[in-house]
């Protein structure tokens, strides 16, 4: 009898020790299980179940004044609307930080903004707007932010697209030879510049070369839309070299990658 009371009183004290963590609120909790599966939508390609649960997630922070997290859900539909090829509402997302006039959101949220839009708007060919959206982002990029290689790339994109391949080419090529602090992906967009550069300079076994290194490096990180561009520079620099046989294998990888790489993606299911 003594013992079963020892027991009893093991299991009490046990039970008064192991007091369960205090659950979150609702919404919170809500907010988060919901980004969370955005989240994981977006890394699997499923855009339009991100799309729909960033917009719910955005709802729930706003509800709950975390101004921070809305900041980051907005760049997040920005991205999937970019990926899903709707370029103009990628930027009405981002321009809801943007034109804000109070004082919400974080200095960095306003940066990565500015700096996305500059992105999207030089893929639009739009140089100026685009240059006036860098110049945005660059005031925020205190002492080289974590997006100052890629502000630099752009410049260099810029400088081609406006018809200075000569000013890109040496832009790209300090870049790609920086070792500290430039990552693989900033160092691979900087030779593609160069190629792209060389290519419009009709320097075009430079090209061709360049835009192989690109090649190797996109592999690596598995950059599919990466490596059909940088097959297709190397099929026209190898064609301009009178390399036809090459040109056509090469234009054929791309053919392949691009063609899988549209099959993939679930944003179309």
């Amino acid at each position: 009898m003594t013992r079963i009371v020892l027991l009893m009183l093991a299991g009490m004290l046990v039970a008064c020790g192991s007091t369960p963590a205090p659950r979150l609120p609702q919404a919170l909790e809500q907010a988060q299980t919901v980004d969370k599966d955005a989240r994981r939508a977006l890394r699997n390609g499923e855009l339009l179940r991100a799309q729909y649960n960033f917009t719910k997630v955005l709802a729930l922070q706003q509800s709950l004044d975390d101004t921070a997290g809305a900041a980051t859900t907005l760049i997040n539909l920005a991205t999937v609307t970019h990926q899903m090829h709707d370029d103009a509402a990628a930027l009405v997302w981002l321009d809801r930080i943007l034109l804000e006039k109070a004082p919400l959101y974080p200095a960095e949220a306003r940066m990565t903004a500015a700096f996305r839009k500059a992105v999207i708007l030089t893929n639009m060919e739009r140089p100026n707007e685009a240059e006036a959206a860098l110049l945005l982002a660059e005031k925020q990029c205190e002492k080289k932010c974590a997006l100052h290689f890629g502000m630099d790339v752009l410049h260099a994109r810029l400088l081609l697209l406006k018809g200075d391949a000569a000013g890109a080419l040496a832009l790209a090529q300090s870049i790609a030879k920086e070792k500290k602090g430039a990552g693989k992906e900033e160092q691979a967009n900087a030779v593609r510049v160069a190629a792209a550069a060389e290519e419009k300079l009709q320097h075009y076994a430079n090209a061709l070369q360049y835009y192989q290194s690109a090649l190797e490096t996109d592999k690596a990180l598995g950059l599919s839309a990466r490596i059909g561009e940088d097959l297709s520079g190397m099929a026209r620099a190898a064609k301009l070299l009178g390399q036809l046989e090459d040109a056509n294998l090469y234009a054929r990888r791309a053919e392949l990658v691009n063609a899988s790489q549209r099959q993939n993606a679930p944003a179309l299911q």
